[in-house]
């Protein structure tokens, strides 16, 4: 059973495939998180807009606009606007798309799939509170 260490938190989920996405949103929910997801980096930005998440968890490799396409344009918004969200990169070519090239990116943190659950949680709940990520 997943701690509730997320409850009141805002989670914006950002993946094209609706078998992660679902996945990520129900272990999210399960540790006490609030979450919308977007199945787009475009979406995902306008949503970001409209009310800035407490972080964002977004697959890098997507059709059009990627995950790098979007952190870019989330850090050049102002912080009050969503600049500084803590953000999440996961994604499924971890040799390609490494933990140093989504951190260069502006990723705060990196995780490959397929995630385990409790690793998942655990890393959403330590980069909203601001702590260092493992190394993954």
């Amino acid at each position: 059973m997943l701690s509730r260490k997320l409850d009141g938190l805002t989670v914006l989920v950002v993946d094209d495939d609706p078998a992660p996405l679902e996945l990520y949103r129900e272990i999210l929910t399960l540790a006490g998180a609030h979450v919308r997801v977007a199945t787009s980096a475009r979406a995902a930005l306008l949503m970001v807009q409209q009310e800035v998440p407490d972080a964002v968890v977004s697959d890098i490799m997507m059709p059009g606009e990627d995950g790098y396409w979007l952190i870019r344009a989330l850090r050049e918004l102002p912080a009050e606007e969503g600049g500084r969200v803590p953000a999440l990169a996961v994604t499924g070519d971890p040799g390609t798309h490494s933990s140093e090239r989504t951190r260069q990116a502006g990723y705060d943190c990196h995780l490959a799939k397929p995630v385990q659950v409790a690793e998942f949680s655990a890393t959403v709940a330590r980069l909203i509170c601001g702590q260092t990520c493992s190394a993954s």
